[in-house]
């Protein structure tokens, strides 16, 4: 699913909280991009923050999988979702 919305990632080892574009994320990974370099391996978590009100914002952990550096001077980062620690509730349709 293309995304394109705000989010935000800290590095596990340090807490160190650092805000990013989402441009794509799927059920096994997503693609990002930030201003700063994260080496491949680093376990990250991540919070989406969508802009409708359809798509639930996700806490995941994911792990760096792909680091490059674009024309732009941005890094795209790929990381590999570990696991999804919250999401908000749908809500039912009765």
């Amino acid at each position: 699913m293309k995304a394109n919305c705000a989010m935000s990632f800290k590095r596990i080892s340090c807490g160190t909280q650092t805000h990013a574009l989402c441009l794509d994320i799927s059920a096994s990974g997503i693609l990002f991009e930030a201003s700063e370099a994260v080496e491949v391996g680093r376990a990250l978590e991540i919070r989406t923050f969508p802009a409708d009100r359809i798509t639930p914002p996700i806490t995941a952990l994911i792990e760096i999988i792909r680091c490059t550096k674009t024309d732009e001077g941005h890094y795209r980062l790929v990381g590999v979702i570990k696991g999804i620690k919250s999401q908000a509730p749908v809500a039912s349709s009765a």
